[in-house]
This record gives structure tokens, sequence and C-alpha cells, in this order.
């Protein structure tokens, strides 16, 4: 389903939960680089992004930051301070 064709809300954030998770692994990234990979694939997954989209991956992965889903290294506001990765 393509966000042209009226995206719930929960669909998009499983979207972007599992967006992120993908493009994670054992080693620490940079959030600002994860955001752009997260961006990036984005299309290939049938969403087309937006000039908010950037900002909805980041609340996203706070989210999951704070469930435990994601382990960050750093201040999680400051993108290109901090680092995350999943947990080991």
């Amino acid at each position: 389903m393509s966000n042209d064709e009226i995206m719930s809300q929960a669909d998009q954030d499983v979207l972007f939960d599992a967006m992120i998770l993908e493009c994670l692994d054992e080693e620490f990234t940079k959030i600002n680089v994860l955001i752009s990979k997260v961006f990036d694939a984005l299309p290939e997954a049938g969403y087309t992004p937006h000039v908010d989209t950037g900002a909805e991956i980041a609340e996203r992965l706070y989210i999951l930051i704070d469930n435990g889903a994601v382990y960050v290294e750093g201040n999680m506001r400051r993108w290109r301070d901090a680092a995350v990765k999943l947990p080991d």
C-alpha cells in the first residue's frame, strides 16, 4: 500500500518501525545516517517521502529507543552526536 492511497497512522508507524529495524545491525550507526537510510529505502517499500518524513522517522526511532528495541549512545535528540544499534 502506498501513502498515495491513504495510509493510516498505524500502518505508517508499522512501516517506519520495520524500516528502522531493517536498517540497523549490531554496530553503532549515527542517527542522522540511519534516518537518511530509512528515508531513501521508503520508496522501494511503496511509501513516497514528504517534507516531514525525516521528523516522523525520528519520532518512531525515539519510541523504539524508549521501548528498548533500539539501543542509543549519546543524546538521541542530537542526531549527529548520537548513535544507535540493535540490542546485543
